[in-house]
């Protein structure tokens, strides 16, 4: 998570469920060799919450069920992810609203458009 948010430049807020085996139903199986207790944690948790920075502002939390928070504050941030990448001369995003072929095989032997220019 801490990746996330330092390659994002963003906040990262991970929920993760914590639950116990008695928290199922007793005809659902835990693939074990023998039945686990009914504390015996299935889920350990980990909810977390990052800065853009790579701090942790709360969290992780594996204790059992909580409520994690944290005061987010507007932040400048070093990666911009619309700037530098938002230039149409250089990229290009292009949908085909049309069906087609995943794969296409061409013959070692037959020449493109591009090899025959290049050789007149």
């Amino acid at each position: 998570m801490t990746h996330i948010a330092l390659e994002g430049g963003c906040f990262v807020l991970s929920a993760n469920q914590f639950c116990q085996r008695k928290d199922y139903p007793p005809s659902s199986r835990i693939c074990t060799e023998e039945e686990p207790a009914p504390d015996s944690v299935v889920c350990a948790g980990g909810s977390v919450i990052i800065s853009p920075s790579g701090t942790i502002l709360a969290g992780p939390n594996y204790d059992g069920e909580a409520l994690i928070s944290a005061d987010l504050a507007r932040a400048k941030f070093d990666f911009d992810v619309v700037g530098h990448y938002s230039r149409p001369e250089v990229l290009s995003l292009i949908v085909r609203d049309h069906p087609a072929t995943p794969v296409t095989f061409t013959s070692a032997s037959a020449k493109t458009d591009r090899e025959v220019s290049h050789k007149s």
